[in-house]
């Protein structure tokens, strides 16, 4: 038989141990980026060599999450760049979590670490001022009442941690119980005991957190019986959002079908559970039963049971809203803002603000609005300067300010001044506005509506003592040709004297198109928006503020005062501008 032509071809001779040990290396670096922090690294601000920590703990504790008796508990994190230095962002989220009416007494909450208690926020902000990131959790036992303190089981947690990570964390929590379920804000750092940047592995942030948290839970209160987690089976069997009992019925149901009998079910009890949500996902419009025992499940059961649940959270968040501004509306009267169903911006005044989820950098407000119903509305990620106050006067655009689109609902503020104080106001007020335009409530609207307009007809009496304004015997009111011009100069004059004592300096007024030099001193809030004291030796100016300017408190800036808008730049010289 004839041979095989057979040319062997040599490559070059190298370690061959050596090359499996690299391919080897490869490939566990390749799998630690589908767990661990690859997103961070891809995005260039993680310092490269930077070690990822918790990878494969996570996956070993989740055994621990369906483990028979475990007592539940859910955690929320997110995972919050700090761009440049700048803890704007961080400051806001440290100010609301730190609000009043959270703890048990009503009071503001109070922050504590692992060792002490009343923490200092701002030496915990200055110690992040170089920090890359940091790591925002949200902690909430499913029994958390029955704990009696929140911080011993806080701390057993963060200690948990820190042995997962092999690391010490810098952290600070503070707990709230101003919701059905006392739960525990943690605030960590994104530097590891030696300075280093801190990357936890994805799977440790999404599974081992929460494990670890469970298995003290249950050490601390013992292991969940039997009939305790079918009461709460039981509980969730009415309810208008997404519960374990749908996610059993989905992995149950075979495209989309169920089929469900008594005689094929060896529990009895839980299929009365089922067969109890079953009904009330078909009172929702989410499940039909085509023939008895046989049930036919919507395809986006489990989104819109979340989105049933997302609208239940808001309107629970307006009612508490208006609970602590003291405003009893009724249920009809609560409205989600709708973007693309309103073309003229929706006018209120602000009840409450705060941070969706309690986690996140996406702010919600609740306006009480002239249409005779209080609005929730989501506006994104805002600067903290951008956040309005309560009490303001707001108008909500639904697709675009200014003429720029925008994904979420726009904020514009009409006037940083409660409605009250605008009545006596010797100066340009939103009233002055609202009477100009003749402005009216719809016929039986009443709310904020009705406010407006007593709050307009006592500022048209406080005009017509000035000889701004005449009021008819009907109530009319008919404002003088320049009545704008003479409050602003009244205003203004006024600003300018309590300023001059104060500073001891001379007031150079502003011109527009000339540049204004020298040291942004702080913002002066008045009805018709907030002016920006910049000051020089001896001289001093008032220009319109914009939120570009509080990074430079203190610091030399220079301005152009525009037709529309001013233009602010860092000056970067050290000293003092001398007089104009």
């Amino acid at each position: 038989m004839a041979q095989d032509n057979f040319v062997p071809k040599l490559g070059r001779i190298r370690d061959a141990r050596r090359g499996r040990a690299e391919r080897h290396a490869t490939l566990v670096f390749r799998q630690a980026g589908k767990h661990g922090a690859r997103a961070l690294r891809h995005k260039g601000h993680v310092a490269p060599g930077s070690l990822t920590r918790g990878m494969g703990t996570g996956l070993r504790a989740a055994a621990g999450l369906i483990a028979p008796g475990s007592r539940r508990v859910i955690v929320k994190a997110r995972y919050t760049r700090i761009a440049s230095g700048d803890l704007g962002a961080a400051r806001a989220h440290l100010k609301y979590i730190l609000r009043d009416r959270v703890t048990r007494e009503g009071t503001p909450g109070r922050l504590y670490d692992a060792s002490g208690e009343d923490v200092d926020a701002a030496a915990f902000l200055a110690r992040s001022a170089n920090d890359p990131h940091q790591f925002r959790f949200i902690v909430s036992a499913d029994e958390g009442r029955r704990l009696a303190d929140l911080k011993p089981f806080i701390r057993d947690l963060l200690a948990q941690m820190q042995r997962d990570l092999d690391t010490k964390l810098d952290w600070i929590a503070v707990d709230h119980f101003n919701t059905g379920h006392p739960h525990t804000h943690i605030v960590i750092r994104g530097r590891d005991e030696e300075g280093r940047d801190l990357v936890m592995a994805r799977d440790y942030i999404s599974h081992g957190v929460r494990a670890r948290a469970q298995a003290l839970v249950t050490l601390e209160l013992g292991p969940e019986s039997q009939l305790e987690r079918i009461q709460k089976q039981f509980n969730e069997v009415g309810r208008e959002r997404l519960t374990r009992l749908d996610h059993a019925l989905r992995a149950r149901a075979k495209e989309g079908i169920l089929v469900m009998t008594s005689a094929e079910e060896q529990d009895p009890t839980q299929h009365t559970l089922r067969i109890g949500r079953l009904k009330t996902l078909e009172r929702l419009g989410l499940a039909e039963e085509r023939q008895r025992g046989v049930w036919a499940l919507d395809p986006r059961m489990e989104s819109k049971l979340r989105q049933l649940g997302e609208r239940a959270d808001k309107f629970k968040m307006m009612q508490i809203a208006l609970r602590e501004a003291g405003i009893e509306r009724g249920a009809a009267a609560l409205a989600l803002f709708e973007r693309g169903a309103r073309k003229a911006p929706l006018i209120g005044k602000v009840v409450g603000v705060g941070l969706v989820d309690e986690i996140s950098d996406n702010t919600w407000i609740v306006i009480d609005a002239v249409d005779g119903r209080v609005h929730y509305a989501e506006l994104g990620r805002l600067k903290a300067a951008q956040v309005p106050a309560r009490g303001g006067l707001v108008a909500l655009v639904g697709d675009s300010l200014d003429g720029k689109p925008s994904r979420v609902a726009k904020l514009q503020e009409l006037s940083l001044v409660e409605l009250e104080r605008q009545v006596n106001y010797d100066g340009p007020t939103w009233l002055d506005q609202a009477i100009i335009a003749q402005w009216q409530p719809q016929p039986g609207t009443l709310g904020f509506a009705r406010d407006v307009e007593h709050a307009m007809a006592a500022r048209g009496q406080w005009l017509a003592t000035r000889k701004l304004a005449a009021v008819s015997l009907t109530g009319d009111i008919v404002t003088a040709p320049k009545m704008m011009r003479t409050l602003r100069r009244s205003e203004t004059e006024r600003l300018v004297e309590d300023l001059s004592r104060l500073y001891g300096a001379t007031f150079f007024p502003a011109a527009r198109g000339a540049p204004i030099t020298g040291v942004y001193d702080r913002p002066i809030t008045t009805p018709s928006g907030k002016l920006a004291v910049i000051r020089r030796q001896d001289t001093f100016t008032l220009a319109p503020w914009r939120p570009a300017l509080e990074p430079f408190r203190g610091q030399v800036v220079t301005g152009v005062i525009g037709q529309r808008r001013v233009t602010w730049t860092l000056d970067r010289g050290r000293t003092l501008p001398g007089r104009t």
